[in-house]
């Protein structure tokens, strides 16, 4: 949860300071789209987890394996700060070894 309230707190910050139609220093739409978007979903996921647990967490494991991948394949082609991306994929280790645990505790 806190992850996502940061993440959140972080695409703000980069649209405040750059606006919508900002390129991410000449990134590929594909990916500004995806990185603006998160300004959106991420909140969005956050909220959920608690109204709606169980469909909140399928879409954390798409939210955080998209964004791994995506992340994970700038850092590939332009570089970058990899352990930003690590600690992504540790999020995502984690998400992937607790989502039966929240299943179960979850009645929808």
């Amino acid at each position: 949860m806190s992850c996502l309230a940061v993440a959140t707190y972080n695409h703000a910050v980069v649209l405040i300071h750059h606006g919508w139609g900002w390129n991410y220093g000449g990134m590929p739409i594909g990916t500004i789209v995806f990185w603006t978007s998160l300004t959106l979903l991420d909140p969005m996921v956050a909220i959920l987890l608690f109204l709606k647990p169980r469909p909140a967490v399928i879409m954390l494991v798409i939210l955080m394996a998209s964004d791994v991948a995506n992340n994970t394949w700038v850092i590939l082609r332009y570089g970058g700060e990899v352990w930003k991306v690590a600690a992504q994929w540790i999020f995502l280790a984690f998400v992937l070894t607790t989502i039966d645990f929240v299943w179960r505790a979850t009645y929808e």
